[in-house]
């Protein structure tokens, strides 16, 4: 296999290395005038206006070779004036907003300039776009990586030592160096000059570099086989399993979008520049990574599914959007490196990838152009969505509800707020009210989710009776809409189970269905000596290991005595739990060692001998 060839030059001129220095010099100044001075308003402005002095400056320390090189400026000009353009959207589309909503945007862009960057870096080496070959795009996305890793690293250590430093001075009581070091001035500027060196070390030493890049594509040429082999497995157990259990986590989407994005970085990590001489596996191995590599798109399908589900039952949101728009991505990488993998002949190993990577890598930048207009804006397809679905009566009208449509949504959120108000439902107590005091409401706060009243046929929609065992009388239902109710119960209707599970519910007016309600009540003589039948409500979904053990008091009233529980339950045991109790299959037996309790003091809890 062919080593990597570095598209760096063999020497960056002192000029240059003092150009690097100096920016990001420059650029720690530049952050503690943001943070510190009242030039910048806090919030958003401050925001966008710190995320700039770490982009452009960052950009410019990357790609420089030459300072004098006008077409570098040329190409930063252009940088900089569409940088400004998303920044401003940004800004126009959080007004409004929680500040905090500022991130997806910003990673957004920071995957933008990524990639922007390898096409930068291979326009100053070309001097054209056209034909640029594949290997230079390669060489710089990873080259780039690197530098970022290692300009941080070196910031790290570099602060350990100052660190050091500081504590060794506290033991014989000097605090000026640590009171030093601690300055936000000081902090800032220093930061600033160790990120300068580091990149300057690392992009001054390709040689170093270009065998830290060898070292680090082994690794990943070992490990791929063994990820092909876990992709391979997982897809093949898909039809015995089912595809439930996926949901039932409520992190499917962003699990199967993880592994693709470590197939991608393995796999072309593997291919390297596409100028190898000979394949990189014997052929069984090739026959298992092009084998996962066709597998891909069940895998992208199935996190477009999962995505899909959740809009569905849920409506937009601009996590939706965002999540929806990589799923889409990588529906697209799947495919694209599953054709890649059918090619045979005499052609090099994966030799499409060397088109399919460029092109996408287009598509992705314009995609991500696409978001900050009207024309993909996540927070304009979020809020009509949600506005739809409370107007339309599909959204209960809750507080959460009004509070997220208010304050999730950017701009586009108290419109539509106001645009609810006009309606005759939500003219009337107490929603008129909630939908005031949500107008009236400058920043979002904790809300609890237990916002509405749990009403007995909710329950019943939620919770099913056993097979084989008695109904609960009318007044247990009851019980469970009082103060008092169960943690158990109230998990059932408003908690994780309904959330991943909403189809699973009974329609209004009709009985839960043991085997796919999130909860599940039956009966069993559970004290000792006695044939009284005690109430239990068992959750039979997500993290199934204990039920609630209701009775009644002196008062008649029911109350919880007690909780079943089964601790240190494998997976496997707990499926196996859930499914009992669907079945209402559970059964009182003498325990096999006998409790040890104190005559003269009944209220401490009993011994039990624990198996080994």
């Amino acid at each position: 296999m062919s080593s990597p060839r570095t598209a760096a030059p063999a020497e960056l001129s002192f000029r240059t290395k003092t150009a690097i220095v100096l920016t990001t010099l420059a650029q720690g100044v530049g952050v503690y005038i943001c943070l510190r001075s009242g030039w910048v308003s806090a919030g958003v402005g401050r925001l966008i206006a710190l995320s700039l002095l770490l982009a452009l400056p960052s950009f410019f320390v990357l790609c420089v070779r030459d300072v004098q090189d006008r077409l570098l400026w040329r190409s930063l000009a252009l940088l900089t004036a569409l940088l400004g353009a998303l920044h401003a959207s940004v800004w126009w589309l959080l007004q409004g907003a929680e500040t905090g909503d500022w991130a997806g945007w910003l990673l957004s862009q920071g995957v933008f300039l990524f990639i922007a960057l390898a096409w930068v870096q291979a326009l100053l080496q070309q001097r054209s776009l056209r034909g640029v070959p594949y290997a230079d795009l390669f060489e710089s996305a990873w080259n780039n990586a690197l530098v970022l890793g290692f300009a941080l690293q070196f910031v790290g250590l570099c602060w350990a030592v100052l660190g050091l430093w500081a504590g060794l001075f506290v033991l014989i009581k000097v605090q000026l160096f640590a009171d030093t070091f601690t300055q936000p001035a000081f902090a800032c500027i220093a930061t600033g000059l160790m990120a300068g060196l580091g990149v300057v070390l690392a992009r001054g030493q390709p040689k170093p570099l270009r065998l830290m890049l060898q070292l680090l594509l082994a690794l990943y040429r070992l490990l791929l086989p063994l990820l092909a082999l876990v992709v391979v497995l997982f897809v093949l157990a898909l039809p015995l399993t089912g595809v439930q259990p996926l949901w039932e986590t409520r992190k499917a989407a962003p699990l199967l979008m993880g592994v693709l994005l470590a197939l991608l970085v393995f796999v072309n990590a593997v291919f390297q520049n596409g100028q190898q001489q000979q394949a990189p596996y014997p052929a069984p191995l090739r026959g298992l990574i092009a084998a996962a590599l066709g597998l891909m798109p069940v895998l992208a399908g199935l996190a477009v599914w999962a995505v899909a589900l959740r809009v569905r039952q849920y409506g937009w949101t601009t996590e939706r959007v965002w999540a929806a728009t990589a799923a889409a991505v990588l529906l697209l990488y799947a495919l694209g490196y599953a054709w890649a993998a059918l090619q045979r002949g005499g052609a090099p190993w994966l030799g499409r990838l060397a088109r399919i990577n460029p092109a996408l890598s287009w598509l992705v930048m314009a995609l991500l152009l696409l978001l900050h207009t009207p024309i993909l804006d996540p927070y304009r397809l979020g809020v009509e969505s949600q506005y739809q679905r409370l107007a339309s009566g599909v959204q209960e009208p809750t507080r959460i509800a009004l509070q997220d449509l208010r304050f999730d949504h950017g701009r586009y959120g108290r419109p539509a707020l106001e645009r609810l108000q006009q309606l005759p439902a939500f003219a009337q107590e107490p929603v008129a009210q909630s939908v005031q005091e949500m107008l009236a409401a400058t920043t979002k706060r904790y809300l609890p989710r237990k916002s509405a009243a749990t009403t007995v046929a909710m329950l019943q929609q939620h919770i099913a009776v056993a097979p084989g065992h008695a109904a609960p009388p009318d007044d247990w239902w009851q019980a469970l809409t009082g103060p008092h109710l169960s943690d158990e119960a109230r998990n059932c209707v408003v908690g994780r189970p309904q959330r991943h599970q909403p189809a699973s519910v009974a329609p209004a007016g009709g009985a839960a269905d043991p085997q796919t309600a999130p909860c599940v009540t039956l009966q069993l003589p559970l004290q000792s000596g006695s044939a009284e039948l005690q109430r239990l409500l068992c959750k039979t979904m997500g993290y199934v290991r204990s039920c609630d053990v209701f009775v009644r008091n002196d008062a008649g009233q029911w109350e919880i005595a007690g909780t079943l529980s089964w601790p240190s339950l494998t997976q496997e045991q707990r499926a196996q739990l859930a499914q009992a109790l669907r079945a209402g299959q559970l059964q009182v037996q003498a325990p096999r060692w006998q409790e040890v309790g104190l005559p003269q003091a009944p209220d401490v809890p009993a011994g039990q001998v624990q198996p080994r």
